[in-house]
């Protein structure tokens, strides 16, 4: 039987004024169904960055983070919490979201990182603890974004463990890969002590040059040096089909709720792709073992027993690295969690480690010549009248959503303005021509 959820409601908190930062924003309060109903209960806290997106009124696309926390209430997942979008600061979303690193679209910009931490910490938390019943202790308080909000998160819950005790972090801006020579640029701090008590961690397989390696060389990391255990105080989940974009991660913020806020839940199955091809010379592919336990959520079994069956083919790290040792087939077999999967691991000679991308767009009349045109990452060039192309040399298996914009916030969309997708994993040379009919900017909400 299928339980209607109980909408809880958003309140604006207008002008929030940060002196930390010198600037202002509102602050959006999402109270659950029961609030209302004893005014004796307190609640738990999730704080959640670019928070003009992640509710269902908010500013498309949104990731719903109310609708999916209405539904695990009613599900009887999770207790009820009070959920708070801190919106960004437009223009300073990227320097008020690092720490570490200069945010490679304003290079020369001071790093707000640590002010908006105190921000957060020192600014909106007493706010919010002395408006609404709040329970405050690192046990009942969250963080959650995604992207350079990712970053933010993570970086916050390590350096204020004894504020935010719960991090859910989202396919994280962990490097910055030039797409003209694929250097790239470490843009986070690599702690090698506990921070949060529990720890979300994803990425995609199709979020282009924001690629699945960091996110589970940072996971491994936080294992092998920082104490933590893979399915339980931290639950790491690579999604091989999935992009970087709030249509990903409204899904796996369930999973993320349940782990940070839900009780235990025995894992019922394990699996890995069927077939896991690998280029002689490459250098980083794994095995993404997937456990799914029995309230649904999936995450990658990093600590898991690995078999090869002909191990002149090919060797396998105890966290699931792959290393290709000569041409061949062989069966891999993963134990975790009392269960096995298997796969087939091929090592293939005409397989490039770096294949090359070429993408040609043919754009609307009206499209300026000097116009960033862009698919996913990749920028592409005038190339004739109409015709912007672009070309890069990948790792071999990054994958793109095939988005195409023409910088930030101005996408390629079809007539019934949903926006238009190219998918694509690379793993030989490939061309690829795409026709943009319109662009056209999302639309803002609450």
């Amino acid at each position: 039987m299928t339980t209607t959820p109980r909408r809880g409601r958003i309140e604006r908190i207008p002008g929030f004024r940060s002196e930390l930062l010198g600037n202002e924003r509102d602050l959006l309060v999402h109270l659950p169904p029961g609030y209302d109903d004893d005014p004796a209960a307190d609640y738990p806290v999730l704080y959640l960055h670019d928070g003009q997106q992640v509710f269902d009124q908010g500013q498309q696309p949104t990731w719903a983070v109310d609708r999916t926390l209405e539904q695990l209430y009613a599900e009887g997942l999770i207790p009820e919490l009070i959920a708070v979008g801190v919106p960004n600061a437009g223009a300073e979303r990227g320097t008020e979201y690092s720490h570490v690193a200069e945010y490679w679209r304003t290079p020369g910009t001071p790093l707000k990182g640590h002010r908006y931490e105190a921000f957060l910490t020192d600014e909106v938390k007493p706010f919010v603890d002395a408006r609404y019943r709040t329970r405050t202790g690192p046990g009942h308080t969250a963080l959650m974004g995604s992207s350079m909000g990712g970053l933010v998160s993570y970086h916050i819950a390590f350096r204020r463990p004894e504020v935010f005790g719960l991090a859910a972090v989202l396919s994280p801006f962990l490097t910055h890969v030039d797409p003209a020579d694929l250097g790239e640029r470490v843009v986070y701090e690599s702690y090698r002590r506990r921070g949060p008590r529990r720890l979300w961690l994803d990425i995609g397989g199709r979020e282009g040059l924001i690629m699945a390696r960091p996110a589970r060389d940072l996971a491994v990391q936080l294992i092998d040096e920082a104490g933590y255990t893979s399915g339980t105080d931290l639950l790491y989940y690579e999604d091989p089909v999935a992009p970087h974009h709030e249509n990903a991660w409204r899904p796996r913020a369930r999973h993320a709720l349940l782990h940070l806020f839900g009780g235990p839940s025995p894992v019922v199955s394990l699996t890995a792709e069927p077939s896991i091809p690998l280029a002689p010379g490459e250098t980083w592919s794994a095995v993404n073992p997937v456990a799914v336990r029995a309230d649904g959520v999936r995450y990658t079994a990093l600590e898991a027993g690995y078999r090869v069956e002909r191990p002149e083919v090919a060797a396998v790290s105890p966290h699931g690295l792959l290393r290709p040792l000569a041409a061949g087939r062989t069966e891999l077999t993963v134990r975790a969690h009392g269960l096995t999967a298997r796969t087939e691991v091929r090592v293939e000679p005409e397989l490039p480690a770096r294949p090359v991308l070429e993408v040609t767009v043919a754009v609307p009349a009206g499209t300026p010549e000097d116009a960033p045109v862009m698919y996913g990452p990749v920028p592409c060039r005038p190339d004739g009248p109409g015709r912007f192309r672009g070309r890069i040399a990948v790792p071999r298996g990054t994958g793109f959503d095939g988005g195409v914009s023409r910088g930030w916030g101005l996408d390629a969309v079809d007539a019934e303005g949903l926006r238009v997708l190219h998918p694509l994993r690379v793993d030989r040379d490939t061309r690829l021509d795409i026709t943009v009919d319109r662009w056209s900017r999302p639309a803002d909400g609450i």
